[in-house]
C-alpha cells in the first residue's frame, strides 16, 4: 500500500507552524532533535515525516498539548497507512491545518450550518437538539471551532472557500430564537460577502451516498496539503487520498455546486419564513 501523503505532511506542518510562533529557525529546531537544516525543510514540505522519538522530542519543545502530541505520534506510528481512519478528534487537527495551508477549501453539509461558519448561539443552542453533548464537550468543542474560524479569517493570502449547504440546515433555524436565527444568518452573509468566499444553497434532492464532506486542495498555496477529500458517517471518519476517488468526490461537487443558488438569492425569495 502506498505510503500517505498527508500523514507525512501534516507533522511537518505542526512543526512549522509552532516554530515560526517561536521565532526558531530551521537549523536551531534540527539541533535540537541531532538533525540538520535540510531535514527540518523536508518535515516542512511533506517530504518527510519525523519518526516517533523524533516527534516526542519535538511536541516538548515545541510546546504540543497533550491530545495533539499524542496524535502526532501516532501518526508518525502509522505513517504508510493511505487512509487516516480514526476518530473526528484526530482528523478534526488535520483539517484545522489544512484550513489554516490550503488555497482551496470546499465544504458540502446536508442538514448543519458548516462549523466554520457557525455563531455561538448556534453551537450552544442548536447542536444539542441535534444529538446528546454534555457542556464539557460543548465548551471544548466551541474553542477549537472558534480558533478555526479565526485562524482562516485571518490569514492573508485569500484562500478560495466555497460553502454548499443544504435547504434544510436554513429551514431548522427556526428551532433557535428570532435573535439567535438572524445572527446566525447574517454572519452566513458576511462570510458570503468576502471576495475569496461563496456560499450557496441546495434546495432540491441529492443523489443517494452524496452526503457531508469537505475537499481540501493546496490550490497554490505553498506549503498546502496533498489533495485530499474528508468524509464521514456515524462512527468512523476519512481522510481519502487516492486520486481516483476525489476525482468522484470532484464530480458530486461539480453536479450539487451547478444545482445550488447564492444564498442572497435564496435568502431574497425566502427571508420572511426564516426572519
Amino acid at each position: 500500500m502506498p505510503s500517505s501523503k498527508l500523514a507525512k505532511w501534516l507533522p511537518g506542518r505542526e512543526v512549522r507552524v509552532r516554530r515560526l510562533e517561536r521565532k526558531l529557525s530551521q537549523a536551531a529546531v534540527g539541533r535540537f532533535v541531532k538533525r540538520t537544516d535540510q531535514t527540518v525543510a523536508k518535515w516542512e514540505r511533506g517530504e518527510k515525516c519525523p519518526d516517533v522519538g523524533q516527534m516526542w522530542a519535538l511536541a516538548a519543545h515545541l510546546g504540543m498539548d497533550e491530545e495533539l502530541k499524542s496524535y502526532m505520534i501516532q501518526i508518525a506510528e502509522n505513517e504508510h497507512e493511505q487512509n487516516l481512519k480514526a476518530d473526528r478528534r484526530f482528523n478534526a487537527l488535520c483539517l484545522r491545518m489544512a484550513e489554516l495551508s490550503n488555497g482551496e477549501i470546499f465544504k458540502w453539509e446536508t442538514q448543519l450550518i458548516p462549523g466554520i461558519a457557525q455563531t455561538r448561539a448556534y453551537h450552544f443552542k442548536f447542536l444539542p437538539l441535534a444529538w446528546d453533548t454534555n457542556d464539557d464537550e460543548l465548551n471544548t468543542g466551541w474553542s477549537f471551532k472558534k480558533e478555526r474560524q479565526q485562524r482562516l479569517l485571518n490569514r492573508t493570502d485569500n484562500p478560495t472557500v466555497r460553502l454548499l449547504i443544504g435547504e434544510k440546515a436554513l429551514r431548522d433555524l427556526e428551532l433557535l430564537s428570532g435573535v439567535d436565527r438572524e445572527e446566525q444568518i447574517e454572519q452566513l452573509l458576511e462570510l458570503g460577502d468576502l471576495r475569496n468566499w461563496e456560499i450557496r444553497i441546495l434546495t432540491g434532492p441529492y443523489p443517494e451516498g452524496a452526503n457531508a464532506f469537505s475537499t481540501y486542495k493546496p490550490g497554490g498555496a505553498e506549503f498546502g496539503s496533498p489533495p485530499f477529500v474528508y468524509a464521514e458517517v456515524l462512527d468512523e471518519s476519512w481522510c481519502i487520498e487516492e486520486t481516483d476517488r476525489i476525482a468522484r468526490y470532484d464530480e458530486v461537487w461539480r453536479a450539487l455546486w451547478a444545482k445550488s443558488i447564492p444564498l442572497r438569492e435564496y435568502l431574497d425569495d425566502r427571508r420572511n419564513g426564516l426572519a
